[in-house]
Order: C-alpha cells, then sequence, then structure tokens
C-alpha cells in the first residue's frame, strides 16, 4: 500500500482576508452535548479556518456561543432540514457528529446530508452511529464517497463495520489479511463484525469494543518511559525483588496489532477516508496509508476527538484533498497533544481539550511551506 507522505500548508500572503481560509459548517451538539460544537469550532479556527458556522438545536445556542464566541449560529431542528442542506452548500467542508445525539430527526439529516450534499464533510461521532444503526436497505446513496472523512474510535469501528459488512458491502476479511490472524482480528471481533451480536475477548487487543478508549477514541496505553522507571528499585524492605518482577511483567507484554488492515477494510467497505483512532492512529483511503506517531496517553480526554474533527475540516476548507487534510490533522493534533502535555510535566495528568486547541497554531507552524 502507498504510504502517504505528511503534507505542508503554503504560507499566507500579506493580502489575504478570512474567505481566502475556507468556510466550515459544524453541524454538532444537544440538549446535554453543549461542549461539543463548540470544541470543533474552536479546533477549526485554532487550525486556520476564516470562517466558522454551527448548526446547532436553537436552544443551546447562547451556550454553545460562550464556548466559541468567534463563530455564527444556525438554529436547525427536525422541521428545517430543507434550509439547513441550503445553507450547508454555502461552506467549502462540513463537520458533523459529535454531541448530535442518534433521534429520528438526527437520523433523517445525516442520511440527507450524505445523499444531497456533494460537498466535503468529516463524519465522526453520532453521525458513525446513525450509520451503524442502518438496515442494509437505508444506506444513503452517494455518488462520491471519497470526500467523506470518517473518523471512528475502535468502539464506533467496530459497530460501524458490522452495518458495512451487513449490507454486503465487496469486502472481505480475509481479503484485508485479517481473517487469520488472532492479533489484530479476534474470533469474537469477527462474530461481531458478521453478526453484530458477540462481544469482543477480554484481552488486550486494539479491536475490543471502546476498552482501552475514552469516549474520544485516545488509547490509553503504557508511557514509553515506564520500563525504564521500572529499575529505580528502592533496597529496602525487599522492593527490588517486587520491582524486578514488574519490570518483567511491563517487557513481556504483547506488542500490539497492526490496525492498518482493520482501517482498509472499512474504507474499501465504504469508498470513504477513515481515520482509525487511537494509538498510532491510521488513516486510509484503501489504497494510501500513513501511520500517525504524534500524540500521547495524556490527550485521552473528553472533547479530544471533537477537535480533532474540526482541525480536519479545518484543513479540507483550506484546499488540502480530504486524506492529505486527514493525514496533516492527525499529526498536528497529536503535536499540539504533546506541546500541552510538555507545558505542564512529562506524563501529566488533568490534560483538557482545551490545552490541545491552545497549542495548536504552534504545532501547524512546524509545518508552514519555507
Amino acid at each position: 500500500m502507498e504510504t502517504v507522505p505528511l503534507p505542508t500548508l503554503p504560507p499566507r500572503k500579506a493580502d489575504s482576508h478570512k474567505g481566502d481560509y475556507g468556510k466550515v459548517l459544524v453541524i454538532a451538539g444537544s440538549e446535554t452535548m453543549i461542549g461539543a460544537p463548540g470544541l470543533t469550532a474552536l479546533g477549526a479556527l485554532r487550525a486556520g479556518s476564516g470562517l466558522v458556522r454551527i448548526a446547532t438545536p436553537k436552544e443551546i445556542i447562547p451556550a454553545v456561543l460562550t464556548i466559541c464566541p468567534y463563530a455564527t449560529a444556525f438554529p436547525w431542528a427536525a422541521t428545517r432540514i430543507k434550509e439547513l442542506l441550503q445553507f450547508a452548500d454555502q461552506h467549502d467542508a462540513l463537520a458533523v457528529g459529535p454531541g448530535l445525539g442518534t433521534s429520528p430527526g438526527v437520523k433523517r439529516l445525516v442520511l440527507e446530508l450524505i445523499e444531497r450534499h456533494h460537498g466535503p464533510m468529516v463524519l465522526d461521532a453520532d453521525a458513525l452511529n446513525v450509520l451503524a444503526g442502518l438496515e442494509p436497505s437505508e444506506w444513503p446513496k452517494r455518488r462520491n464517497w471519497g470526500n467523506i472523512v470518517m473518523t471512528p474510535h475502535t468502539g464506533e469501528y467496530m459497530r460501524l463495520m458490522a452495518a458495512v459488512m451487513k449490507r454486503g458491502a465487496n469486502v472481505s476479511l480475509a481479503a484485508a489479511g485479517v481473517m487469520g490472524s488472532e492479533d489484530v482480528w479476534g474470533e469474537a471481533a469477527k462474530a461481531e463484525a458478521k453478526e453484530a451480536a458477540s462481544t469482543p475477548k477480554k484481552k488486550r487487543s486494539l479491536v475490543e469494543d471502546d476498552a482501552p478508549s475514552t469516549a474520544d477514541g485516545i488509547a490509553l496505553d503504557l508511557p514509553e518511559e515506564t520500563s525504564a522507571q521500572v529499575p529505580e528499585a528502592i533496597e529496602n524492605g525487599g522492593q527490588k525483588s517486587k520491582i524486578r518482577n514488574q519490570k518483567s511483567k511491563i517487557e513481556n507484554l504483547p506488542s500490539e496489532p497492526d490496525r492498518t488492515p482493520l482501517a482498509e477494510l472499512l474504507a474499501r467497505g465504504t469508498g470513504s477516508i477513515v481515520v482509525l483512532k487511537g494509538h498510532r492512529t491510521v488513516i486510509t483511503d484503501g489504497s494510501r496509508v500513513a501511520i500517525n506517531t504524534t500524540g500521547n496517553p495524556a490527550m485521552a480526554t473528553a472533547g479530544s476527538g471533537d477537535v480533532l474533527t474540526g482541525i480536519i475540516a479545518s484543513f479540507i476548507g483550506q484546499r488540502l484533498a480530504p486524506l492529505e487534510a486527514a493525514v496533516l490533522g492527525a499529526h498536528v493534533h497529536g503535536h499540539a497533544g504533546d506541546l500541552a502535555r510538555n507545558a505542564f510535566a512529562k506524563n501529566a495528568i488533568g490534560l483538557l481539550s482545551t490545552d490541545i486547541i491552545h497549542q495548536l497554531p504552534t504545532a501547524i507552524a512546524a509545518r508552514i511551506e519555507p
């Protein structure tokens, strides 16, 4: 599979204005998920979007705009889907799903967007959950899925892959090179993907349903320096032997499986670009792939995935191709997370998604063409 090089952004011209850097529409939020649209919009703005608008229920607009006062709002409701579709056509990229819920109105909105809005969009969270809950006959018809970016964490991936296979997509686990690999796709996970019924085995695997990820799909894993810290034994009270045993257990942990075939499977099954989130996020369109190496466990915090959705949509709005936008988005998201962690302390605990947002300009500066 061809490897995607890490993209760059062009420098900005002296006479540019906000219209030159993309209009992004964030379609997100619900009564109990007020933060999601604001964080997505902030991610897009900090990633360089010239203009961001938020489509969200009327009742929560004041709270959402308090979180992100730099955006403007469009009040959407199940009775205003046609108006929202027309409004969406005025934008260069859409970010759809964070905190939307999965009500019948949301389901109709997501399906209408996929079928009728032909511009690029990033689907995350509840937009993916809507697709995962569809019967084969309900699957939306769309001419071009290649400008859709899906950003599932592991649990969302499993549910979505089950729906894709249920509808009879022209993919197979064997073709992706994973049917016979217990490390990559355990028997229980195969059964869930085929029948949407089984529960994955309780073992260390990156295809377990949600664990060890957070709700935003950032894998919780042992930091690299953990094993290096173990030999610092305390001489008193027999602690040295205990720590030696602990070190042995850590060193004998199985290596993490390559999740590339899993992401490739979903990309080919849907025709879309897939960002399979977690430790070493995989980005692929089914024939080209990139593995992200930035980021750290401190980013396992609520809202981190919403920020990534906004970043990718922002880069699409700035005229990057969707695959390149996803590759660069994952990279700068992780780099900003590394900068945010280091601003506090190595292996910082208690990082907020807004800490990541604040570091985005610095992370992006390293990817501007000279």
